[in-house]
């Protein structure tokens, strides 16, 4: 963050810049580091918009701007966003990945594996590969196809996303199949990553999860 603020006092009008400083921010929020004094709506749709203002084709913005829009909570305007971003460039695979997202909230879990498949055809050695078999963990639990989101979430694991989210997908997962052993492992891992992780902070931040919220308080 300190390195774009740097590039945005050189330069105010780079559009790299302003999108870079709005992701730091989406990533505070969506993990949950959260500063009370920020406004993150200023930091991030107010950074993104003006980065695509400056330059409209600058598909990045859209990406940055579609993820925070879902994490809280507005999946259409989020999809929406995707799109705009896809019509600009429909090979950024990123964007793919994050409209997958954006579907799951909304509950089209068959679209959102759709798109999270169309991201790795696009950019199969991807670094972002990890969170995009987390993606498609989320769908599959939405599914309740709930092996296949143990795999999936166990691939971004071995991937090297080891933040809380795959781990929560396990604990989810294995807690709805009834298999309170296997759940709390994770569980407790993920809740190492979040010391905030919570049922409250969950239905604020990932209702997709809702199904598996009482499976999760037994675990």
């Amino acid at each position: 963050r300190v390195l774009f603020e740097r590039a945005l006092e050189i330069d105010p009008k780079n559009a790299d810049a302003l999108v870079g400083s709005a992701l730091t921010y989406v990533l505070e929020y969506a993990f949950g580091w959260t500063d009370p004094e920020t406004d993150y709506e200023a930091k991030i749709l107010g950074q993104a918009d003006r980065s695509i203002a400056l330059a409209p084709d600058n598909v990045w913005a859209y990406g940055v701007k579609s993820v925070y829009l879902h994490t809280s909570l507005r999946p259409s305007d989020a999809l929406r966003v995707a799109d705009a971003g896809l019509a600009f460039d429909p090979n950024y695979a990123l964007l793919f990945a994050y409209r997958a997202t954006a579907k799951t909230y909304l509950g089209q879990f068959e679209q959102a594996k759709s798109d999270v498949q169309q991201a790795m055809r696009l950019s199969p050695r991807d670094p972002r590969i990890g969170a995009w078999h987390n993606y498609l963990a989320d769908a599959e639990l939405g599914l309740g196809h709930l092996d296949a989101a143990i795999d999936e979430a166990s691939r971004a694991i071995d991937a090297g996303y080891r933040i809380f989210y795959p781990y929560l997908n396990l604990a989810a997962a294995h807690a709805l199949k009834g298999d309170m052993d296997r759940a709390k492992g994770p569980l407790a891992e993920a809740r190492r990553l979040n010391p905030k992780l919570s049922v409250q902070w969950l239905t604020a931040r990932n209702p997709i999860l809702q199904p598996a919220f009482d499976a999760l308080r037994k675990a």
